[in-house]
């Protein structure tokens, strides 16, 4: 396996390197269309009513989905006080740690003076601690991902927000997953 070259690893989106620092083996699996019809009416909605939350609360929404290099920043707000909000939607329930990681990583894609996760009911403000450690980690792990491939695709670490959607077909907790529902 050829290793990633520094510019390889730099264009992983946040949403990838999330999965990765939390299981460097991991693969992503594929949306079929109903799939992902589905998912962009929820987050759709979901964005919607995380507008009008922050309106509400004296924002004002600056732009939607800007795009960057390889990622998108879902919601960008302005604060009363000037200061610059990143919103990331996700349209669960409650927030996973990979959405969480996946987040604090949107800080170093911009200027933002806070980064928050939001869903439909909430949002939860990610502090400068947490997102330094994240920056720490995804360096490590594109380090890893540049230096040593092979040794990456084989750092199985089972978790559950990550393991549903990956598609490494070595990994033995895939295996064991996908033997028992078949059963």
């Amino acid at each position: 396996m050829a290793s990633l070259t520094v510019q390889q690893t730099r264009k992983l989106s946040p949403s990838r390197l999330a999965r990765l620092i939390v299981c460097p083996a991991y693969v992503p699996s594929g949306f079929n269309a109903q799939d992902r019809f589905r998912f962009q009416g929820l987050h759709a909605i979901t964005v919607l009513r995380v507008i009008g939350r922050h309106i509400r609360q004296g924002f004002q929404l600056k732009s939607i989905e800007r795009r960057g290099y390889g990622f998108r920043v879902d919601l960008e707000f302005l604060g009363a006080d000037g200061r610059l909000r990143a919103s990331e939607v996700k349209s669960a329930r409650e927030f996973t740690e990979v959405h969480r990681i996946q987040a604090a990583l949107y800080l170093q894609q911009g200027s933002y003076d806070e980064v928050v996760l939001s869903n439909g009911t909430s949002d939860l403000a990610l502090s400068r601690e947490y997102i330094e450690e994240i920056h720490r980690q995804a360096e490590v792990t594109r380090q890893l991902l540049r230096d040593n491939p092979g040794q990456a695709a084989v750092m199985f670490r089972p978790n559950s927000c990550v393991c549903p959607i990956c598609d490494n077909h070595r990994c033995p907790f895939l295996l064991r997953r996908d033997s028992t529902s078949r059963t």
